[in-house]
Parts: structure tokens; C-alpha cells; sequence
């Protein structure tokens, strides 16, 4: 999925669906003998959208309504960030920095709604990649990329947090 932070990153998500020419964000029928072919294209990009729409709205509502502890968010980032086993180049301190601000996130005033949930502490993860991680090669692009969700690495590791967040919440 793409996390849609603004309208061009819905225009990039929308473009990018449906092989190359992507799904369509607007249509123009004209009342010729292709119209029906039209029409029939726009209820397919509608349908697309619903039917993610309905499954997105499913998913959410479940890990809303998952209870998380401030122990279980613990056991959440302990899984998903393991420990460094030797503190080489500082990695201690690096892992401990991550963990606190995971947690300053997870209970912060724009998470504050949903601290609590599996919602909540899979929404902290996913904030912490889009907005708080350095990007790769220092590149603002880097960060923007990973947020709009067309960096595959951020993409498949937020993947593997909501699996991992589902499987033990």
C-alpha cells in the first residue's frame, strides 16, 4: 500500500497501478461508439479503489479494536528491531535511540487517538520510516520516496511490520 501524504503522491499512486498507463483520475466520454469502452474502464478504476477501500477499512477497524499494552508494544519492537549482539560503531546507542523514539511516538499527541491499539503501534512504526529515519545516501529525495511509498525497501519493510504486528497483537 501507499501511504498518501499529499496529492502528488496520490497522482504517482494512481499512475502507477495499472500497468504502464496506470488507472485513470479523471475520464472524458464522448458519445461515440468507444463510449462504452470508456465507461466500462472507469468502473473498473472505481471498483479497484472500492474494493482496497473495503479491505483497508476491514484491517483497520481489527487493529483498532486489538488492544496493545505499553508491555506488548515492547515485545512488538523487540521482535521487529532485535538487540545488537556487540556494540560496534555505537550500535548500543543507535538501537537505544531508535527504540525511544519509537515509544515517544507511539504515546506522542498525533498518535495519542490511537495509543493502545495494534493500529497505534503499527502507525509509530511506519512514522518513524517515512518521517524520523535518515535516508539512504542523505538524500531528501530518499526520505520523500520511502514516505510516498514508491521506495521498495521502505515498502516491503512496512509490509513486514504490519505481518509482524498482525501476527502478535
Amino acid at each position: 500500500p501507499v501511504r498518501v501524504v499529499c496529492a502528488n503522491t496520490l497522482n504517482l499512486a494512481l499512475s502507477s497501478l495499472k500497468g504502464k498507463k496506470g488507472i485513470k483520475q479523471s475520464f472524458k466520454i464522448r458519445h461515440t461508439a468507444t463510449a462504452s469502452g470508456k465507461v466500462q474502464q472507469a468502473r473498473e478504476a472505481l471498483g479497484l479503489a472500492n474494493a482496497y477501500m473495503d479491505e483497508f477499512d476491514k484491517l483497520a477497524q481489527q487493529m483498532i479494536e486489538t488492544e496493545i499494552t505499553k508491555a506488548k508494544f515492547d515485545e512488538l519492537l523487540a521482535l521487529a528491531y532485535p538487540a545488537p549482539e556487540k556494540d560496534a560503531k555505537g550500535s548500543f546507542k543507535k538501537y537505544n535511540d531508535k527504540i525511544d523514539q519509537l515509544q515517544a511516538i507511539y504515546v506522542g499527541q498525533y498518535n495519542n487517538t490511537i495509543t493502545g491499539t495494534a493500529w497505534g503501534a503499527f502507525n509509530a512504526m511506519t512514522e518513524r520510516l517515512d518521517w524520523y529515519r535518515s535516508g539512504r545516501g542523505d538524500s531528501n529525495e530518499s526520505i520523500l520516496a520511502s514516505a510516498s511509498g514508491f521506495d521498495p525497501v521502505t515498502t516491503a519493510e512496512k509490509n513486514r511490520l504490519l505481518q509482524l504486528v498482525l501476527a502478535n497483537a
